[in-house]
């Protein structure tokens, strides 16, 4: 049976995720805007929750596919851009395995991509959940990271100088995007270079970076996602440490190589990114490196 495509093409890639897969397919299922499809992207579980996505495509084979990654766990872009392989929309929405939306996430997403024909991505804040676990996360309040100022349109190459790891403001979350097939096509999709056998610590920030050198942006004040934070995460397992250094040399690295076969020359953009990366040129050990960032963020206050 050939379905009819939809205009929003929703893409959860997971991973052993059991305990939190049902409930973040839940926040779509009560989204208020309902033209979507779903994908169901397992890369390479071996836990219930590949029972649970089967399940949800019993229960909704109109707009529920379970898609299996070829070839195991090859890391949550690969998956995301074989989701993106098999989407019928004509826009993209990713939502990580134990992220959550709120119900009006879409709809309003969908409108400023209407009012803004121009824009090739939209997103808003995310909330950093800490609560949905309270003894995971003792006196940690629920908070939301700033971003560049909001309800405007960017144009490149802003965004990718304001944003981290730039300028002062977060990185937006990849679970609050809503953006264009063409654009996303247009920059390659996610790079799958960041996977479990090297880095995969800044493999939303590289698509963002590819994003906000290509295509207009709408930044947005809305919250719609609510990030879930637990002392389990890659993240922040490795917030602070000697990997999160070796994983910014990884990125930094990436991102000239990125630079240099889009043939952008920008001196602008050059002299950014050579500000922030230049001690990875040097062959110094990731703890040096890092000791030597903290004193130019303490210098610099």
């Amino acid at each position: 049976m050939t379905l009819p495509p939809a205009p929003i093409s929703i893409i959860i890639p997971f991973h052993n995720s059991e305990r939190f897969l049902a409930e973040t397919v839940e926040s779509v299922l009560t989204q208020t805007y309902s033209s979507w499809e779903l994908l169901l992207v397992d890369d390479g579980s071996t836990d219930a929750c590949v029972e649970i996505a089967r399940g949800y495509q019993k229960q909704r084979p109109d707009s529920i596919r379970y898609i299996a990654q070829p070839g195991g766990n090859r890391g949550v872009n690969a998956a995301r851009n074989l989701g993106a392989q098999h989407a019928r929309g004509t826009v993209l929405a990713f939502l990580d395995s134990d992220d959550v939306w709120q119900p009006n996430k879409l709809q309003e997403q969908m409108q400023i991509l209407d009012r803004h024909p121009e824009v090739g991505l939209v997103y808003g804040h995310s909330e950093y959940w800490r609560d949905w676990d309270p003894v995971l996360n003792r006196n940690e309040p629920n908070s939301i990271p700033p971003l560049s100022p909001p309800d405007r349109v960017y144009e490149p190459p802003e965004l990718f100088l304001r944003s981290y790891p730039m300028g002062p403001y977060g990185a937006p979350s990849p679970s609050s995007f809503l953006v264009r097939q063409q654009a996303f096509q247009q920059v390659g999709g996610f790079d799958e270079c960041f996977h479990p056998g090297t880095f995969q610590l800044y493999e939303d920030v590289a698509l963002f970076a590819k994003l906000s050198l290509a295509v207009p942006i709408f930044v947005s004040s809305a919250r719609w996602e609510r990030y879930r934070c637990s002392p389990q995460s890659n993240w922040i397992r490795v917030l602070n440490t000697s990997t999160d250094e070796a994983a910014r040399r990884f990125y930094f690295r990436w991102l000239k190589k990125h630079l240099k076969e889009q043939e952008i020359t920008s001196p602008q953009i050059w002299r950014a990114v050579r500000r922030r990366a230049w001690s990875y040129e040097l062959p110094l050990p990731a703890w040096t490196t890092m000791l030597a960032r903290r004193v130019l963020r303490r210098m610099a206050r």
